[in-house]
C-alpha cells in the first residue's frame, strides 16, 4: 500500500461509539421520567430505522434529508415501540446523541499517528456538524470532513465516494477507506479505492445497512487499531 497517501474513514461505529452514546442518553431520558426502557433494542433499533431512511433517500422514494432529519424522523416512527419518545423532545434527543458522541478508547491516538504519515479524512453520512462537535469533544483532529449530505449523495452510493475523491484532487488508486462495516468497504473498492477492515470494540450489527460484501476481500484487515497503525507503519 505503499502508493496510498490519503486515509477516508468511516467514522460511525468506525470511530465514535454511537451505540453506547445513544443507549446513555435514553437511559438517562427516560430515567428522568421515571420510565424504564430497554436501551439495546432502542439503539440498534434507532440506527437500523435510520439507515431504512437512507435507502429511500438515496432511491428517489423520499425527498432530501440530512442525516439529522433523517435520525429524528426514525424517532418520530419509532414512538409506538418506546413509548417514552412520546414525551421527550426528539430534537434534541437527536442532538444530544449524534452531536455529542462518544469516541472508542484508542481511536484518536490511532488518527493522530495515521496522520504523521498520511492525509486522514472523514467520509460519513452523518451530519457534518455532528462530526465537528463531536470530534472537538472527544480530541479527534481531522485533515477533512466530508459529510454526504454535503456531497449530495449518500453512502454506499459510489457518487459519494468519487465526488469526495475528485474534491481532494485524489485518484482512487492513492486513497484508502477505512471501515468497520464491509459494506462500506465493498463499495468504495468498486470505486478503485484500495480498503482497510478494523473490527471497531464494539459492533454494531447494522453493517447491513451498507449493502453487500459477500466474497470481497480487503487490502487490510485487522482487529484493533494498533494492528491497523502497524499496517500503515506508524
Amino acid at each position: 500500500m505503499n502508493e496510498v497517501r490519503y486515509l477516508f474513514f468511516d467514522v460511525g461505529g468506525t470511530v465514535f461509539d454511537w451505540k453506547s452514546t445513544a443507549k446513555r442518553t435514553i437511559e438517562d431520558a427516560a430515567s428522568q421520567l421515571n420510565e424504564a426502557v430497554d436501551s439495546e433494542a432502542f439503539a440498534s433499533d434507532w440506527r437500523r430505522t435510520m439507515f431504512d431512511l437512507v435507502g429511500e433517500v438515496r432511491r428517489g422514494n423520499r425527498h432530501w434529508l440530512t442525516a439529522d432529519q433523517m435520525h429524528e424522523l426514525a424517532l418520530e416512527s419509532m414512538t409506538g415501540r418506546f413509548p417514552v419518545l412520546r414525551r421527550l423532545d426528539l430534537a434534541a434527543l437527536t442532538r444530544m446523541t449524534w452531536h455529542q458522541l462518544d469516541v472508542f478508547e484508542g481511536a484518536a491516538d490511532m488518527v493522530a499517528r495515521l496522520r504523521t504519515r498520511y492525509t486522514v479524512l472523514v467520509l460519513t453520512i452523518l451530519n457534518y456538524q455532528s462530526i465537528i462537535e463531536s470530534s472537538k469533544r472527544g480530541g479527534v483532529i481531522w485533515d477533512g470532513i466530508f459529510s454526504c449530505e454535503l456531497l449530495g449523495h449518500y453512502k454506499p452510493s459510489l457518487q459519494s465516494y468519487r465526488k469526495a475523491l475528485r474534491l481532494m484532487g485524489v485518484s482512487p488508486g492513492d486513497a484508502c477507506m477505512v471501515a468497520a462495516h464491509k459494506g462500506d468497504l465493498a463499495a468504495a473498492s468498486q470505486v478503485g479505492m484500495r480498503t482497510a477492515y478494523v473490527s471497531a470494540p464494539i459492533a454494531d450489527h447494522v453493517g447491513s445497512g451498507f449493502g453487500d460484501s459477500e466474497g470481497v476481500t480487503f487490502d487490510i484487515e485487522v482487529d484493533s487499531y494498533e494492528a491497523l497503525c502497524q499496517s500503515f507503519e506508524v
